[in-house]
């Protein structure tokens, strides 16, 4: 309802939303460039980036859009078989990743009825507010706490998965290390921490 409601302001606004639009397909390129004036692209990335460590073939290790998607056709409606369908109810749920999607993912969770979430980050924690390395006017890279993260869970923050690992064929845990950020030749390197290894 918060969507639609959104969909209609803008289209008040007298934006056309034109769905299964393929430009370059049933949508000629020419076309767009001949009726406008400026053709902006906005894509979203749903292939996912994947993890490729050992024990990554066990069930259980989901990617983020695979999780995300039938539950938002669930929400409008769409009858989606169980067996399509992961459920995070009475699970400890481990986000790997940060940003926008990881956040959907914990507040997912939670809605779900998951028994823990935490969501680990393989960067360090950003500061709070702009510091001298990102002047303005570039997009400052700062500890962002959505609406998600409000509702709990845990967030931790350089750290990297070595490997998942289980029985059954199914995941049980993750084995982590911590990491140590530095400077070098003016990019940011990373390092394992000696004796930091965590599950």
């Amino acid at each position: 309802s918060v969507l639609d409601r959104r969909l209609k302001l803008l289209q008040a606004e007298g934006i056309e939303f034109r769905t299964n639009a393929d430009v370059g397909g049933n949508v000629p390129v020419k076309e767009l460039q001949d009726k406008y004036d400026a053709i902006v692209l906005c894509g979203g990335a749903t292939l996912p980036r994947d993890l490729p460590i050992p024990g990554r073939e066990l069930r259980g290790v989901e990617f983020a859009m695979d999780y995300l998607t039938p539950q938002n056709k669930r929400c409008e409606g769409d009858s989606i078989a169980d067996e399509q369908f992961t459920s995070a109810r009475g699970k400890k749920v481990v986000i790997i990743g940060g940003g926008d999607t990881g956040a959907d993912c914990l507040g997912t969770a939670h809605r779900h009825g998951a028994a823990s979430v935490v969501q680990l980050e393989l960067l360090p924690k950003p500061p709070q507010g702009r510091d001298e390395t990102m002047p303005w006017p570039y997009w400052p890279t700062i500890l962002r706490t959505s609406s998600a993260h409000e509702e709990g869970g845990n967030r931790d923050w350089s750290v990297l998965t070595k490997s998942f690992s289980g029985s059954q064929g199914k995941v049980e845990q993750l084995n982590c290390v911590r990491l140590e950020w530095f400077q070098q030749d003016g990019r940011m390197q990373m390092r394992e921490v000696p004796g930091s290894e965590f599950v």
